[in-house]
C-alpha cells in the first residue's frame, strides 16, 4: 500500500496549492524633497498678492500671485497653488503653478504637480503623473 487513494492525493494536491501566498509591493515612493530647513513658509491658509524675493528656500503652501525670486529652491507645496513669474536656482512642483520659470539649476515636477507655462533651465525632471503644458528652453539666455 505504498500509493496513497486518488482522493487523498487529490486532497493533498488542493491543499498544497491552496496555501495562502504573500506577496507585497512596496508602492514606489517619489524621492523625499530636499530640506527647506531654516527657509520660509507660505501657509495653506494664506493669500498673498505680491513680488516675493527670498535669500532661504521657500515653501509655499498657501496661494500666491505675483512674482518669486528665490536664490535657493523655491518649492510649490501639494496644497500650494501659484500664478507668478518665478526665478530660481531648483524649482520644485508638487502642487499647481502657472507662469514662467527661470532655474539655473533645475526645475523638478512631482507627480502630483501641474505646471503651465515656459521654463528655462538646464535641467528639467517630470515625474509620471506629473502635468506640464508650455514651451522648454535649456538655452542660458532669455526667451525668444
Amino acid at each position: 500500500m505504498g500509493f496513497m487513494s486518488g482522493r487523498k492525493q487529490e486532497k493533498k494536491e488542493e491543499e498544497a496549492y491552496s496555501a495562502p501566498r504573500t506577496t507585497s509591493y512596496a508602492p514606489v515612493k517619489e524621492p523625499e524633497p530636499e530640506s527647506t530647513s531654516g527657509g520660509s513658509f507660505i501657509g495653506e491658509t494664506m493669500n498673498i498678492k505680491a513680488n516675493i524675493s527670498s535669500d532661504e528656500n521657500v515653501t509655499i503652501e498657501g496661494r500666491v500671485t505675483g512674482n518669486i525670486n528665490v536664490s535657493k529652491t523655491l518649492t510649490i507645496g501639494r496644497n500650494g497653488n501659484v500664478t507668478a513669474d518665478m526665478e530660481a536656482s531648483v524649482v520644485r512642483i508638487i502642487g499647481v503653478a502657472k507662469g514662467n520659470i527661470i532655474a539655473s539649476t533645475k526645475v523638478e515636477i512631482l507627480s502630483q504637480g501641474r505646471y503651465t507655462g515656459n521654463i528655462q533651465a538646464e535641467k528639467l525632471v517630470v515625474a509620471e503623473g506629473a502635468v506640464l503644458n508650455g514651451y522648454i528652453n535649456r538655452e542660458k539666455e532669455g526667451y525668444n
